[in-house]
């Protein structure tokens, strides 16, 4: 049952090593609820786990973890006495202390702990946060490392991926060493046209033209006047158009006439 043991405890904990970045000494972080339950059965905490991951293995506790052991009363004491013989790591709660689950839950966040605890809620928490190994007491007596769950399964798998996995820097550089090499035709490239400049609107760019009068107050005939069509350099006069009258109208505008000059004759 022991060489059982050792076995999955060495492959789970290769798991970890190899896609989560743990090394030795590990680090085994023990909350009160955990060194409690060792008491109790009067378990060799260090020694019990140097025996059981077969490798250095340092047990450590912060200051917020003996403090909530402290005060949870005389029947606690011992228990605190017993946590204060391990290394005490700095947590940055020291002006503030926090109850044990959340300084562990802050601490694991940057540094690779296997945490030990007794924590219901604690270990479940743990199962569901990828790259933390769990560490328990099974009847509160044998040690026990939890298998990697799902989570911890399937955030290594997407790790994997992403570590071999080509990026496009060298997918493009891959690329170009085979077109070098002749293992692949080299893809045609399309040529843009140069798009030619394009000239200045000659309307945009005329001046305008200054009005210039005649002698007399008169316009000349750039003012508002239409030029008249010119044939050969030579300006056309618009010709006016004659009305014609009836023969009996200027019969009788003559006769009209001839009656006034008559009376002032007279």
């Amino acid at each position: 049952m022991k060489i059982t043991k050792h076995k999955k405890t060495r492959k789970y904990m290769s798991f970890y090593i190899n896609n989560f970045g743990f090394r030795e000494p590990l680090l085994v972080l023990i909350d009160g609820s955990f060194c409690h339950a060792a008491y109790k059965v009067r378990l060799q905490i260090e020694e019990q786990l140097k025996k059981y991951f077969q490798c250095e293995v340092k047990p450590i506790v912060t200051a917020c973890i003996i403090t909530e052991t402290d005060n949870l009363g005389p029947a606690f004491v011992s228990t605190s006495q017993l946590l204060k013989k391990f290394l005490v790591h700095r947590c940055g709660h020291e002006k503030q202390p926090v109850d044990g689950a959340a300084c562990i839950k802050a601490m694991t966040k940057t540094c690779h702990y296997i945490v030990a605890t007794q924590d219901r809620a604690l270990q479940e928490w743990v199962r569901g946060n990828p790259g933390i190994p769990l560490f328990y007491l099974h009847n509160a007596s044998v040690p026990t490392l939890v298998q990697p769950s799902e989570a911890h399964r399937q955030a290594a798998a997407d790790g994997q991926k992403s570590r071999n996995g080509i990026r496009e820097l060298d997918k493009t550089t891959i690329q170009a060493l085979k077109v070098k090499e002749g293992l692949v035709p080299a893809e045609p490239s399309v040529r843009k046209k140069p798009r030619k400049p394009k000239n200045p609107n000659p309307l945009s760019c005329k001046k305008p033209k200054k009005k210039k009068t005649e002698p007399g107050g008169r316009k000349s005939e750039s003012d508002g006047a239409t030029p008249a069509p010119v044939d050969g350099g030579v300006v056309k006069k618009k010709s006016r158009k004659r009305i014609k009258l009836p023969k009996h109208v200027i019969e009788h505008l003559k006769a009209t006439n001839g009656a006034a000059q008559n009376k002032v004759s007279s």
